[in-house]
């Protein structure tokens, strides 16, 4: 059930961020719905395309952990033990060092099973808003010109976390 919903909120939050980000056409022109739906559009049909990667904790190099604290964040940076094509490692960020190192205890203690990884070098959300995608390439909504404008991580950003126990 987490996983469901962690990825139906990630989904979400994407589309949201597709829809209110910076525009080509004002809003209150009449090409800004046909701009709304192509984005939309484009956004559930990336949902298909990229799938989040699933590593189970036995996959990463837990005696390997590197904690860095970058711009007031603790990122929690955990090697792969053999890497999935691209993927070398998985990262994830936190602003409270002792929600970071609760992370890595829980992974360590089994209580976290698996993560989901964006497969991204970008997060799609934050790329639309921050520097604003290429009208091209959501019209277009092809996979190789989104996996371009996103890029492949070699260090990917953990999404969610799978299989919680107490």
């Amino acid at each position: 059930m987490p996983q469901v919903l962690g990825r139906m909120i990630t989904i979400l939050i994407l589309t949201v961020a597709l829809l209110l980000g910076p525009r080509s056409v004002p809003s209150a022109s009449p090409g800004a719905l046909d701009q709304d739906s192509v984005v939309e559009a484009c956004a559930k049909k990336m949902e298909k395309m990229f799938q989040l990667v699933t590593i189970q904790v036995q996959e990463l190099a837990l005696d390997q952990v590197k904690v860095k604290l970058v711009e007031q964040q603790y990122i929690v940076i955990i090697p792969l033990r053999a890497p999935r094509g691209e993927m070398r490692a998985i990262h994830w960020a936190q602003k409270d060092p002792t929600v970071a190192l609760d992370f890595i205890r829980l992974l360590r203690q089994g209580k976290i099973g698996a993560v989901n990884a964006w497969p991204f070098l970008h997060n799609p959300g934050e790329l639309y808003i921050g520097r604003g995608l290429s009208q091209e390439a959501l019209k277009g909504c092809q996979k190789e010109q989104l996996q371009d404008a996103f890029g492949t991580c070699t260090e990917c950003e953990v999404a969610e976390w799978l299989n919680l126990k107490p």
